[in-house]
């Protein structure tokens, strides 16, 4: 980290709507440096050394201002590689959801499995980049609930049984708060990441029943511990930004099809707006039209201390590591206030 400002106080301001040097940069990055670093794809997705060597070369080559605890079982690729790696089905829908979810209780975070190994690498993440703001991905009630249920099946229990998908949505969401405080006790900030509860996927009008809710219950139970929460969900949220700023979250972070502009207008001021460069032109496009969309989000944010520049989601795996660093290069001078 340069400088004698930090990425974890500039975070940490534009979460307070305060302003120091420049506008901070929050860059979705995962296993991007993994080959450099010396590591396969696989082996920074299964091994906690591999993948807290990649984050340190990650943090030499650019200077993003926030980290993501790597190794999170709970992102689709590492979830997907730890699940091949250990013999299991790739998927964790349950056919027998209806009949077991009445006596499932909610595990606590350090006892339950996957969660419990992410803890441990929450901490060494913490004690290794004390100058970074620190968050972590946890999948929102919502993308859980259709994980376990199946997309088709929970779709047609909106109609079908809507109690029953209440009840699993309340499920969902006391587990989600648990692994909330849980990082939160450690000094990270949650990232609750419920894509599937985006306009893409669903109607205003399912969002605000069924899943509206449900996101109140975790931002109230952050703030009652006196943290903070991010929120992220996929794709198109126009219609809905009034809802998610009504909501008290503190940072909201937008995807590429949706409206800075318009998230703008709903909540300058109200809460802290992370994006939206399209993720795509950090693997297919060029450094100019980086640059360009880069300058088109400083344009709208005018300044506004409560504004964080970055990609509208997750950068791919196979992005230009020239491209990254073009972007974030260009942030720190042109984002100057």
């Amino acid at each position: 980290m340069s400088g004698t400002i930090t990425g974890k106080q500039r975070m940490e301001a534009a979460l307070n709507g305060e302003k120091l040097d420049r506008v901070c940069v929050f860059l979705l990055l995962g296993a991007q440096y993994a080959e450099k670093a010396g590591f396969t794809l696989e082996q920074y997705l299964t091994q906690p050394e591999a993948a807290l060597e990649t984050t340190k070369l990650t943090v030499q080559e650019l200077d993003s201002d926030v980290l993501f605890v790597p190794l999170n079982p709970f992102m689709p690729d590492t979830q997907e590689a730890l699940r091949k790696l250990m013999g299991k089905a790739p998927s964790i829908k349950r056919d027998d959801i209806k009949e077991v979810l009445p006596r499932w209780g909610v595990r606590e975070p350090r006892e339950d499995g996957h969660f419990g190994i992410h803890l441990d690498m929450c901490d060494k993440t913490v004690a290794m980049f004390p100058d970074y703001f620190i968050t972590t991905m946890i999948g929102g009630p919502w993308s859980f609930a259709l994980e376990l249920r199946g997309a088709n099946e929970a779709m047609e229990d909106i109609y079908d049984d809507p109690e029953f998908l209440h009840d699993l949505m309340k499920w969902t969401t006391d587990t989600v708060i648990m692994r909330s405080l849980a990082v939160l006790d450690i000094g990270i900030c949650p990232f609750i990441g419920d894509p599937s509860s985006g306009m893409s996927m669903i109607s205003p009008k399912i969002y605000r029943e069924h899943v509206l809710p449900y996101h109140k219950k975790i931002v109230d139970a952050v703030h009652d511990k006196g943290g903070k929460v991010l929120f992220h969900i996929c794709g198109f949220t126009d219609p809905i930004f009034g809802d998610l700023v009504d909501l008290g979250v503190d940072g909201f972070s937008i995807d590429a099809p949706a409206s800075l502009e318009k998230l703008f207008e709903a909540g300058r001021g109200k809460t802290t707006i992370i994006g939206n460069v399209d993720p795509i032109l950090f693997a297919e496009g060029t450094k100019e039209q980086l640059e360009e969309q880069a300058q088109r989000c400083l344009d709208i944010a005018a300044g506004d201390a409560k504004y964080v520049i970055g990609p509208g989601c997750q950068i791919p795996l196979q992005a230009d590591l020239d491209n990254i660093k073009a972007f974030t290069d260009y942030c720190h001078k042109h984002g100057a206030f």
